[in-house]
């Protein structure tokens, strides 16, 4: 008589032949998945401890180590950058490419400098780009693809990436079409689903009142989201979505716990989040990336590290700031335009002022200042332009204030009230120009960026207009405000009534 126990392997196969003929088979063991995010970063170095691209990869190569980890880019990093004015925003995909970037979309930020600039920076990267929603020419743009499939310990995990269908107004794509984010995920889902995929990432540089109309309607597992700059992590029991604010100063960790299950012959798959928010204050920098972004600084220092003058008041571009109201920088910015060309008046987007930062009184300014304050390489716009286009002007740069719209104008030449009671498109109230009444049938010469004059930011009012510059001769907008301050020697701009909010 056989009295030894059957070997494990025997024992598994009696279990296994159990179940099925039950009609369950095994259960897979859960799987652990880990999404390590960033989004909105552009800036190389820490700033206050916390930050930049070093601190990042230290916090991948760690998540990386443990094992079933992806580096997942939400987008907005080549532009607005210290650099990219100069390189076109190619120091920053050689960084990428050194830290392992499993998926990318591009973020409206990527398209900042023009069509071609884009095309070259996508060909310069070794990891994937998912452009499910982009169109340049016949279909996606070269050198990216539409989705992408991977199998994880027998779960498969399939990516697809959004951009933001206003990049045509935030930004300068060109010729690249934008289709619908909203019916892109909702059609990706399900054929990533007809595909086989266990779990379905959007990565999103979309607004987050996008972000949830897909998490509530797209069938999507999990959003990985950008655009916002929130630091966010949101699950309601069927669907995930995480923000990382922005700079790489806060990484979101998602980590699924995946179950697959098999009953009468069809597949289940379960899953639940745990995330964990790492603040890279904490965090020491990966020596690697370290040295490359040195040596990206380095290069640059002896060109921006220049002493052009001084401020004798208090300057402030932080994103509140410059996007909420008058603004002493934007006044600044505002005048050297307008004197540079010689304008009746000059309006320029606070968003497009970048740095974030305070200057206190007695502050010796430098070149780096002000090309890391208009990083864009944005070139001043003359033309000609009608009173009551003017005033439409205004009406959409004040349309978006409590949203902190970055239209927001800053203005030189110009004083106007802004009656936050009334709706948008009826705001501006007792406009003068170089304290005469607006008159709507004269026309005046205006000094504007180009984004701006070809209608960005909503400015629709603007495009269309006389040039008086050739804009191939435009000349860019940090160097007319550098050479401003240079004149000067010292400047001392405040907020003056220029514009009053009510």
């Amino acid at each position: 008589m056989l009295t030894s126990r059957p070997s494990a392997a025997l024992r598994a196969g009696f279990l296994g032949l159990s179940l099925l003929l039950s009609g369950t088979a095994l259960a897979q063991e859960a799987v652990t998945i880990r999404f390590v995010q960033t989004n909105d970063i552009d800036r190389m170095s820490p700033e206050k401890g916390r930050g930049g691209f070093a601190k990042l990869a230290t916090v991948v190569k760690e998540e990386k180590a443990k094992g079933n980890a992806f580096f997942v880019h939400a987008g907005d990093t080549i532009s607005p950058s210290l650099l990219s004015g100069f390189d076109k925003g190619a120091h920053v995909i050689d960084i990428l490419n050194r830290m392992g970037v499993d998926a990318m979309t591009p973020g409206n930020h990527e398209f900042d400098l023009g069509d071609a600039v884009f095309r070259a920076r996508m060909a310069d990267a070794k990891f994937d780009v998912l452009t499910s929603n982009i169109v340049d020419g016949d279909g996606a743009p070269a050198n990216t693809k539409p989705e992408k499939i991977v199998d994880v310990q027998g779960v498969k995990v399939a990516f697809f990436g959004l951009t933001t269908e206003e990049t045509p107004i935030a930004s300068s794509p060109g010729t690249i079409k934008f289709s619908s984010t909203i019916d892109t995920a909702r059609a990706k889902a399900k054929d990533l689903r007809a595909k086989g995929a266990d779990i379905v990432v959007a990565v999103a540089h979309t607004p987050l009142e996008v972000d949830m109309i897909i998490a509530r309607s797209a069938g999507v597992d999990l959003i990985i989201g950008g655009h916002d700059e929130h630091l966010l992590a949101f699950y309601d029991g069927k669907v995930a979505l995480t923000e990382s604010e922005s700079q790489a100063n806060y990484v979101v960790v998602t980590e699924l716990s995946v179950t697959k299950a098999t009953k009468d012959g069809k597949t289940t798959v379960s899953w639940s989040p745990n995330f964990r928010i790492v603040d890279t204050a904490s965090v020491k920098p990966d020596p690697d990336i370290e040295a490359v972004v040195k040596g990206y600084e380095d290069k640059l220092s002896k060109e921006l590290d220049v002493e052009i003058g001084v401020t004798e008041t208090p300057l402030d571009s932080r994103r509140a700031t410059v996007r909420g109201g008058e603004a002493a920088m934007g006044n600044l910015v505002a005048d050297a335009l307008r004197a540079a060309v010689g304008a009746d008046v000059a309006v320029t987007n606070g968003g497009g002022l970048r740095a974030d930062k305070e200057y206190p009184a007695g502050t010796k300014l430098t070149r780096r200042h002000f090309q890391a304050e208009m990083p864009f390489g944005n070139t001043t716009v003359l033309m000609e332009i009608t009173g009551a286009k003017l005033k439409a002007g205004l009406e959409n740069g004040v349309s978006q204030v409590r949203e902190l719209g970055g239209r927001f104008p800053q203005v030189s030449g110009l004083t106007f009230e802004v009656d936050m009671k009334e709706p948008p498109g009826s705001r501006v109230k007792s406009l003068k120009v170089n304290g005469q009444d607006l008159d709507p049938a004269k026309t005046y010469k205006l000094a504007t960026n180009d984004f701006m004059a070809r209608g960005g930011d909503g400015y629709g009012a603007f495009a269309g207009n006389k040039n008086l510059i050739d804009p191939s001769a435009s000349q860019l907008m940090a160097s007319q405000v550098i050479d401003y301050v240079t004149k000067a020697g010292k400047v001392a701009p405040k907020v003056e009534g220029r514009i009053v909010m009510r």
